[in-house]
C-alpha cells in the first residue's frame, strides 16, 4: 500500500495511532512519522506502549532528526530496529563540521576519485550553512553530494586539490549573512568583525548590500516577534515571521535578551544604511567606491551592536 505520511509537529498523536491500528486488507501499512522527536515524553510513552502490542499488518517509521524520549528508543529497540545516519544530534558544530568532512572524502572515493582532508575541509566552508538547523544541514549534505560528483568528473582521475574546488565550487553568500546576524545579535562583536573582513575579501566577496539584505531580513523578524508581545515560544515565532522549525526556536532564545523596540530601531538602521550604499556620498570614499561601500556597511554595524546593547547610536553627520 501507499505509505500513510505525517508530521509530529502538525498530526495530533491519536490520528497516528489510529492509522497504526487500522486494519488493512490491501497489504503491508507503512506509517512514516517525520519530526518524531518533537513528540514530548507523555507522547513517547503512548507511542512505546503501542509497540509492545502493535499490529503486525504495519510498520511504524519513525524520522527523527534529534534525538527521540528515551522510552520510546528502548521499544523501537526491543520491538524493531534503530538506524543511525549522521553527527549525534547533541554534536557540537566543529563535530558536525567534521562529519561533514569525512562524509565528503567518502562520496569523493565511492565516485571513484580522491581528496585531500584539507580539500574535504575547503568544500565544507564553501558548501555548508548553518549546522544547527537540521533542514541546513540535510541542505548541505545534498548539495556536497552534488559538488563531489562534479569534481571527480572534472578532476578526471587525479586528486580533487583545493585549487580545484576554489574554481569549481561557489562559497554561498547566505551562510555568511546568516552568521553575521547571529553574531550581531547576541553581542559578538569581534566575530561580527571577523565576518565582515571575510566577506569583504577574498575570491568571492559579498556584495555590502547583499549583507544588508539579509540582516534586513533577521532583523524584520525580531521586530514582528517583539511586536506581538508575549512570550516569544517558537509558535509565536511562527505566526509572526512564517519561519519554522530551527529558525524559529533560534528567534524565540534570542529575543528575550533583545532590549524592547530594538528590532524596529535596527530595522530603521538598515533602512538608511540601504540609503547610504546606493546615494550616499560616503560610498565614495577609499580607492574606489566598494571602499567606501564596505566603510558604510562597518559603521552600520557598529550601531546595530550598540543597539543590540540598548545603547544609542553613534550621532553623525548626514550624507
Amino acid at each position: 500500500m501507499d505509505p500513510d505520511r505525517f508530521d509530529a509537529d502538525e498530526t495530533p498523536l491519536d490520528e497516528v495511532l489510529a492509522a497504526c491500528q487500522a486494519l488493512s486488507f490491501g497489504g503491508l501499512r507503512v506509517v512514516i512519522v517525520d519530526n518524531a522527536d518533537r513528540w514530548k515524553a507523555a507522547d513517547g510513552e503512548r507511542v512505546a506502549a503501542y509497540l509492545g502490542d502493535a499490529n503486525p499488518m504495519t510498520v511504524l517509521a519513525l524520522v527523527a532528526p534529534d534525538g527521540v524520549p528515551q522510552r520510546l528508543l528502548h521499544a523501537v529497540r526491543e520491538h524493531g530496529e534503530a538506524l543511525h545516519w549522521g553527527p549525534d544530534p547533541k554534536a557540537k558544530d566543529r563535530e558536525r563540521r567534521k562529519w561533514l568532512e569525512t562524509h565528503v572524502e567518502g562520496e569523493v572515493g565511492r565516485l571513484g576519485g580522491r581528496i585531500a582532508p584539507a580539500a574535504a575541509r575547503a568544500l565544507v566552508d564553501r558548501v555548508a550553512t548553518d549546522l544547527r538547523d537540521r533542514r541546513r544541514f540535510g541542505d548541505a549534505v545534498l548539495a556536497l553530494g552534488n559538488e563531489a560528483a562534479k569534481l571527480v568528473a572534472y578532476a578526471d582521475g587525479a586528486p580533487v586539490d583545493r585549487e580545484t574546488v576554489a574554481a569549481l565550487t561557489p562559497a554561498h553568500p547566505e551562510a555568511r549573512v546568516y552568521e553575521l546576524s547571529d553574531a550581531v545579535t547576541t553581542g559578538r562583536a569581534p566575530d561580527a568583525f571577523r565576518l565582515l573582513q571575510d566577506m569583504a575579501t577574498g575570491e568571492q566577496p559579498v556584495a555590502p548590500i547583499v549583507v544588508q539584505a539579509g540582516l534586513l531580513r533577521h532583523f524584520r523578524s525580531i521586530a514582528a516577534v517583539q511586536a506581538a508581545g508575549g512570550a516569544p515560544t517558537a509558535d509565536v515565532v511562527t505566526r509572526a515571521t512564517g519561519l519554522a522549525g530551527f529558525p524559529a526556536r533560534k528567534l524565540a532564545e534570542q529575543v528575550p535578551g533583545i532590549p524592547a523596540g530594538a528590532g524596529g530601531r535596527a530595522v530603521a538602521r538598515l533602512a538608511r544604511l540601504e540609503l547610504d550604499l546606493r546615494v550616499g556620498a560616503e560610498t565614495q570614499l577609499g580607492r574606489s567606491s566598494d571602499d567606501g561601500r564596505r566603510f558604510v556597511l562597518e559603521r552600520a554595524v557598529h550601531d546595530l551592536l550598540r543597539i543590540m546593547a540598548g545603547r544609542p547610536e553613534r550621532a553623525t553627520a548626514g550624507t
